[in-house]
């Protein structure tokens, strides 16, 4: 009876303890440490440009309408350019991971997922998976990163909208230099359009079928510096992309070769004081496309920023395309862009931004002649939860 008894006060006890060790075993994966940074980016714009949406059809650079040329702010009026969540977290001692996902209004894409190592010898870091390419300066930034609303004429013609964002493999060295030195190195799968694009087609002049390359296609290399000096800090990088370029544009237009971008870059950005600065940042991009009829282009963008204090900022912006050997030196005239834009950052997730763009870049078709188009954004991006630091 009294074994009985004492097993009836115990039982409760033997329940709760076993309960606790269960519940003590099982939420250690909800702990904070095993949940990954979360955040998401939503950002917005309204538009407004001298030329309609329809009549924008009309005008081109390089062969394709100007509508190609505007992955944001695309439409006249109200855009949703974006809904971009973003998962970072580490794996172990041996790896990070990182997704990214942009969600719109035509659809959801996987805009980065990849691993990267963090615990290799001799100063190595390897990074595989679907990411944004290290070529150049702007290339692999987010849009919410840019000082301007929209990309430089040159990216948005050499690169495309998206910019060199594909599947791949990279790996980095960081030189043991008293200064910053980094040399990478990347191997990429094609594009679908721009530059590197690699599709089977049927060449119409011999009635041949050309074959896409084997895979990856697409080399990326690159140096990248980085020093101070006094109050200011200087980065110079040097870049170079190479890869097949094979497609059909259209029944009378085809591709068949390789092409080479070369680019460098340069950024100054000098403190004023803890949250001022002056920052000027240039690219200069040139292709070399070894086609069927060989061209040869060039393109390059300059911006001053000033940063007033931590809320407000201001900064203009000079892009241009200024060589094409497709086009004789008389039918050729500079292809330049002006861009104003001022904006407040109420604190660091939220930016509000007013952009006027004066373009004489494109050629209106129907007259053959480069007209003007003025555009006004009003642009705001908006972020909650926890996103990482990103690079200088």
């Amino acid at each position: 009876m009294k074994k009985t008894v004492m097993s009836a006060m115990l039982l409760p006890l033997m329940l709760s303890a076993e309960s606790a060790s269960y519940t003590s075993y099982s939420s250690s994966f909800n702990q904070s440490a095993f949940v990954p940074d979360i955040s998401l980016i939503v950002d917005g714009s309204y538009t407004n440009r001298s030329v309609s949406d329809d009549a924008m059809e009309n005008y081109t650079l390089s062969g394709s309408s100007l509508l190609d040329y505007n992955e944001f702010n695309t439409n006249s009026g109200f855009n949703l350019n974006y809904a971009e969540l973003s998962l970072h977290s580490d794996v172990d001692q041996l790896f990070t991971l990182d997704g990214v996902f942009h969600f719109n209004v035509e659809g959801v894409a996987i805009e980065e997922a990849y691993f990267t190592t963090t615990a290799m010898p001799w100063y190595f870091q390897l990074k595989g998976g679907k990411f944004k390419s290290s070529f150049g300066r702007l290339n692999q930034q987010h849009q919410h990163l840019w000082d301007f609303a929209d990309a430089p004429l040159v990216y948005n013609s050499f690169l495309t909208p998206e910019g060199l964002n594909h599947p791949g493999i990279q790996l980095q060295w960081l030189a043991p230099t008293p200064w910053y030195m980094m040399i990478g190195g990347e191997l990429m799968q094609s594009g679908e359009e721009g530059s590197f694009v690699n599709q089977s087609f049927t060449d119409t002049t011999t009635n041949k079928e050309v074959s896409a390359s084997n895979e990856p296609a697409l080399y990326i290399a690159y140096l990248k510096n980085s020093f101070d000096i006094s109050d200011a800090t200087i980065l110079f990088g040097l870049s170079a992309a190479h890869g097949t370029t094979k497609t059909a544009e259209d029944i009378n237009n085809t591709l068949n070769g390789s092409t080479t971008i070369y680019g460098a870059d340069l950024l100054i950005k000098n403190y004023l004081n803890s949250y001022s600065y002056l920052s000027w940042q240039s690219e200069i991009l040139y292709r070399d496309a070894n086609v069927d009829d060989d061209y040869q282009q060039s393109g390059a963008y300059s911006q001053l920023v000033y940063a007033y204090n931590q809320n407000w900022r201001t900064g203009f912006r000079f892009d241009t395309m200024f060589q094409d050997t497709q086009l004789t030196k008389d039918a050729y005239k500079m292809r330049n862009r002006y861009t104003l834009m001022a904006e407040y950052n109420p604190s660091e997730f939220s930016r509000i931004r007013a952009q006027y763009a004066h373009n004489s870049a494109f050629t209106n078709t129907t007259t053959g002649q480069q007209e003007d188009i003025d555009t006004f954004i009003f642009e705001i991006n908006l972020a909650i939860g926890s996103h990482g630091a990103h690079n200088f």
